[in-house]
């Protein structure tokens, strides 16, 4: 579902003080390794192609805006992109608080399997746990995507949340356990 040439238009952005000229080559480097990452984060967030594509070009904008002459280490640079895509799509969501129409293909499992019946069954699991996660509250949804979507730590996941470590542990575990009462209620076999 990701835009496979999406290309950040930096020229047609006015920039009075000629920042984005002097690191478009970092700025392009960082984009192109991080496009696909922050697209799938904002995807699952919002379940939306078009608006998960307009929040990556906002987020990225925003951050070669604000960082783009900062000449910050790959791990920080990474780690204020997913704040500013976080905040970028819970302001969406605060401003459109409509349910989205459209489903999220993958969530938790990648089929790998050739066997049209077990890959229906897996797409029904992912379709199951993607309405469980949407009755976690906001914080509780973000961080589960975070550690089992996106495979970030707990201290990554801290840094984009702005908050502490050990606060995180306890979302994530407290998620979780939700998320196992809530699919023992709909009956969804995990196994």
């Amino acid at each position: 579902m990701v835009a496979q040439n999406l290309v950040l238009d930096v020229d047609s952005y006015s920039d009075p003080m000629g920042w984005m000229l002097d690191n478009r080559d970092a700025m392009e480097q960082l984009f192109r390794s991080m496009q696909k990452r922050i697209y799938d984060f904002l995807y699952k967030y919002t379940q939306n192609p078009e608006t998960a594509m307009d929040l990556l070009q906002d987020t990225f904008l925003s951050f070669f805006k604000s960082y783009g002459d900062a000449n910050l280490p790959e791990e920080q640079s990474i780690m204020l992109l997913y704040r500013i895509a976080r905040n970028r799509s819970i302001n969406f969501a605060k401003k459109f608080s409509t349910k989205n129409e459209s489903q999220a293909s993958e969530i938790f499992v990648v089929p790998d399997v050739r066997n049209f019946a077990k890959e229906l069954e897996t797409k029904d699991l992912e379709n199951k746990l993607l309405e469980c996660l949407d009755d976690l509250d906001p914080n509780e949804k973000e961080a589960i995507i975070l550690k089992y979507v996106e495979g970030l730590n707990q201290s990554q996941i801290a840094s984009i949340l702005d908050v502490s470590i050990s606060t995180v542990s306890r979302t994530i575990t407290k998620a979780t356990a939700k998320l196992l009462v809530m699919a023992r209620e709909k009956e969804i076999s995990l196994q």
